[in-house]
């Protein structure tokens, strides 16, 4: 791992223990936590990543994990491989599903998370890609404004099959689609 603490002036080299060999890296916005973690693990360090925690057992933590969402020292969120994403609201020490959203991925769909620039916003967005052999439209873009308890279906008339990342420009959300273009929702924060 490379840190800087200096914006690049200058760098340090943080190697990483065998075991945690992460596939993405998430900064709290809030606090001084850098959270490492893969399929199998989730750790943190809370010193610019020159050691880090034991892979979490934190009570609901399951699941092979997709990707991590950080709002704040406290409340983050987990998607999950196939399965309904995680929140946290006690910095980790406990996360439980977020039921409002369950039925996308009652046929075991895996779909990405953005995060607007204030973190107020969350979508859950991509594709279901068993949903053509079921004859249903799979692509879904749904936004939660309140941490995941309530969800709007915001896929509209997306006409793609195949969302690709999605990304927040301050109050916009552009989803960029494999080979139909680029997306966006307008004022999508408000």
């Amino acid at each position: 791992l490379m840190t800087s603490s200096d914006f690049g002036g200058s760098w340090s080299w943080a190697p990483l223990q065998p075991s945690l060999q992460p596939t993405g890296l998430e900064v709290d916005p809030t606090g001084n936590g850098l959270y490492a973690f893969n399929a199998d693990c989730l750790s943190v360090s809370s010193d610019q990543g020159r050691s880090w925690s034991p892979c979490s057992q934190a009570a609901g933590l399951t699941g092979r994990l997709h990707q991590l969402l950080v709002v704040n020292t406290r409340v983050m969120f987990l998607t999950r491989v196939g399965a309904v994403p995680l929140r946290t609201t006690d910095g980790g020490q406990s996360w439980h599903e977020l039921g409002g959203c369950a039925h996308l991925f009652k046929h075991g769909a895996t779909l990405d998370g953005s995060l607007s620039w204030s973190g107020r916003t969350l979508v859950l967005h991509g594709a279901d890609l068993g949903a053509i052999g079921r004859g249903e439209y799979g692509t879904a873009v749904w936004r939660s404004t309140n941490d995941g308890d309530d969800w709007t279906d915001e896929t509209g008339d997306l006409v793609t099959i195949s969302p690709g990342p999605g990304v927040w420009y301050e109050d916009d959300f552009y989803l960029v689609t494999r080979g139909e273009g680029v997306t966006v929702k307008r004022q999508f924060e408000r």
